[in-house]
């Protein structure tokens, strides 16, 4: 199955929602990382392991909780893009940040699912591949 993205770049307003929405979830006491936030941690086969999630974790020594910490204190100078699953009729929004940690800069793709039972989804957390752009900062 092949999987095309495309990309484009949101408004601020819709950025700033995202993030509200982000915090809101992830502030709320009732937040259970166990079953509220779901991290890919899995290596695909075409990855270059330097830029995997797996890799980049083991190397910062980051748990869940710690993905979590920094999605807490995104802001929309991180945004770099937001992509669109093509083959989607309906396709949910993926949003890309960078951060920098430890001196590198890390790649952090992430959607809100659910309707009645959101979660947060964290596609991606790794050492980003190439130049990132930022466009707010």
């Amino acid at each position: 199955m092949v999987i095309i993205l495309l990309s484009m770049q949101s408004k601020r307003q819709e950025i700033n929602t995202f993030l509200g929405e982000l915090k809101k979830m992830i502030g709320d006491e009732r937040f259970d990382i166990e079953n509220d936030f779901v991290l890919i941690r899995k290596h695909k086969k075409d990855e270059d392991e330097e830029f995997s999630t797996p890799y980049t974790l083991v190397q910062l020594e980051y748990d869940a909780e710690d993905v979590v910490a920094h999605l807490e204190t995104l802001s929309i100078e991180d945004y770099s893009e937001t992509l669109v699953d093509k083959k989607d009729l309906n396709p949910p929004l993926l949003f890309v940040f960078g951060k920098m940690i430890n001196g590198k800069q890390v790649y952090i793709k992430l959607k809100i699912k659910g309707d009645s039972a959101r979660f947060v989804l964290c596609v991606s957390f790794h050492y980003a591949k190439h130049p990132m752009r930022f466009p707010y900062a």
